[in-house]
């Protein structure tokens, strides 16, 4: 079993940007204490969408439907409207954040939950859940049906101002220490697909993970540490998913749970259904539909493993709302309550595949978009439906409206929205679940209080501003960009130390050295953690 890595919770100088001001710790009710701790986000899915779902759904209920305790405010510490980096951060860290940040501090503040936002720690890494279970001994791992390194994911695993920069979260993520990661994205970690031509697969095998990328490998894993890559960018959606070539979200998560629960100290778990968000930026009812319903067999999974060890805390909650859907539109200014409920269902119940699954059957010039659309979805387009297919961008977009428009299904955007999510929690009797409205942060704040960390704390041992640092202990300092791939260089009594960006040691001397947490370039600084301050002499 891992050897566990105490968590300093005294102030440390220097530790964020030039300041030498200390983070006051954050006053979290005491809760009780969980060994485990499952968080599942529905990415994108608002109240209405998970309506929707339930009355597609054969029995007309979902898994999360027993474990609603709540809802949850998510906005921004900057604006009303969260973006999926910072209200990730929010729940990884306990911290609000503003867009594009991945597991960083905001640089304005002012909002709601975002009061007491202290300029001195603008734009630095903040520790999140997984750097802190890892440090108590725990396993940890994420898992998503987008690409690994996408914002949300990203949000618990890694840090970084942009989250674009998919090849330095994916590095992070490689040297995080993590024992699962299973979902997609192995386009970023490989070598003639990066910019600094790092073989991150190789890296993961030679630190012992079994890398996989066939369903079938679920079935027989024989390392404690697994890396599952099933698709290069993202998974498909459920309901277009070849189950020969993509696991579910549901036996993902399994396989996380199995591998994580045989460590005695417990566990860190992230679960994203991450494209409920995605279908619902291209108003695909289906997509939203099928992922949602994805997602709840994963929650299913989940509770079960909770109901069955006493120890463990689920929190479900999305961390926002996308695209405005709602249950009528404007062919049901009247009437509306006339309307039977198969005439807004049964079209997207129906349907052989989502929006984005139909998109890609079409031709070229989509020629065959009426064929596409009378065999995924039974039904004969009107002339100015052809138009639209024709005309419409994105062929998801356009199945999408118009399946939409024939079931009364609105949108109000292909963007975000501001509203309230819902928040589910289940908690064994030992320990309180979180209730009422609560902000994003808090869902960190409690997770943090169940498993008695201090992520303030933790984030002045990992994340200190290396120049001041190393020159106050009279070293050289030199930054050397290594084409994309920077590596920190620090000179002293005529010894050098090169640290890494994105990576958890040093080297010197030709040898490497750990440093107990990762080096972490923000395009404008440098941090590093307490580790490597030590380590230079």
């Amino acid at each position: 079993m891992k050897k566990t890595i105490r968590i300093v919770s005294a102030a440390l100088a220097l530790t964020l940007g030039a300041s030498s001001v200390p983070v006051q710790a954050q006053a979290v009710k005491d809760y009780g204490k969980a060994k485990n701790v499952i968080v599942m986000i529905p990415d994108g899915m608002s109240i209405e969408a998970a309506t929707l779902a339930r009355w597609v759904d054969e029995d007309h209920q979902l898994e999360m439907d027993e474990l609603v305790t709540g809802l949850v405010r998510t906005n921004n510490a900057n604006t009303p409207i969260a973006d999926s980096a910072p209200a990730g951060t929010a729940m990884a860290t306990g911290n609000k954040s503003q867009s594009p940040y991945v597991g960083v501090y905001p640089s304005q503040g002012g909002m709601p939950g975002a009061e007491n936002f202290d300029e001195n720690r603008s734009g630095s890494p903040i520790a999140n859940h997984i750097e802190a279970a890892e440090r108590l001994g725990k396993s940890t791992g994420i898992v998503s049906t987008s690409n690994v390194q996408h914002a949300t994911p990203a949000d618990f695993s890694a840090h970084h101002p942009n989250r674009n920069n998919f090849d330095s979260l994916a590095e992070q993520q490689v040297f995080q220490g993590m024992e699962v990661v299973l979902g997609a994205g192995s386009t970023s970690l490989m070598k003639e697909k990066r910019q600094d031509k790092e073989d991150l697969i190789q890296e993961i095998k030679d630190q012992g993970y079994q890398y996989m990328t066939r369903p079938e490998e679920l079935k027989n894993i024989t390392s404690e540490k697994i890396w599952g890559m099933f698709d290069p960018d993202a998974l498909a959606n459920d309901w277009d998913r070849d189950s020969s070539k993509e696991p579910a979200l549901s036996e993902i998560t399994q396989a996380a749970l199995t591998i994580l629960s045989k460590n005695d100290k417990g566990f860190f778990l992230m679960v994203e259904g991450s494209k409920i968000d995605w279908s619902a930026h291209a108003n695909d009812p289906m997509g939203v539909v099928s992922e949602i319903l994805a997602f709840d067999k994963a929650v299913a999974t989940a509770k079960e493993f909770a109901k069955s060890n006493e120890d463990t805390v689920l929190i479900v909650a999305s961390d926002h709302g996308t695209g405005g859907l709602t249950l009528g539109n404007s062919s049901t200014s009247s009437g509306y309550d006339k309307k039977p409920l198969n005439e807004f269902t049964d079209l997207i119940r129906n349907a052989k595949k989502t929006g984005e699954g139909a998109a890609a059957l079409l031709n070229e010039d989509r020629s065959n978009a009426a064929a596409v659309a009378k065999d995924v979805f039974g039904i004969d387009l009107t002339a100015d439906e052809i138009e639209k297919m024709k005309n419409t961008k994105d062929g998801d977009v356009a199945f999408g409206q118009i399946i939409s428009a024939r079931s009364a299904i609105g949108w109000t955007t292909e963007g975000h929205v501001g509203g309230d999510v819902a928040l589910y929690c289940y908690a064994p009797k030992s320990v309180l679940p979180l209730t009422g409205l609560v902000h994003n942060s808090e869902i960190g704040q409690y997770i943090s209080s169940i498993m008695g960390t201090d992520l303030n704390a933790l984030s002045q041992e990992l994340f200190i501003y290396s120049r001041a640092a190393f020159e106050q202990k009279g070293a050289q300092v030199n930054f050397n960009y290594n084409e994309g791939n920077p590596i920190l260089e620090i000179t002293k009594n005529g010894v050098q130390y090169n640290f890494p960006t994105n990576r958890n040691y040093a080297i010197v001397n030709g040898e490497k050295q750990p440093i107990g947490g990762l080096t972490v370039f923000t395009g404008e600084k440098i941090y590093v953690p307490q580790g490597a301050i030590d380590l230079v002499k």
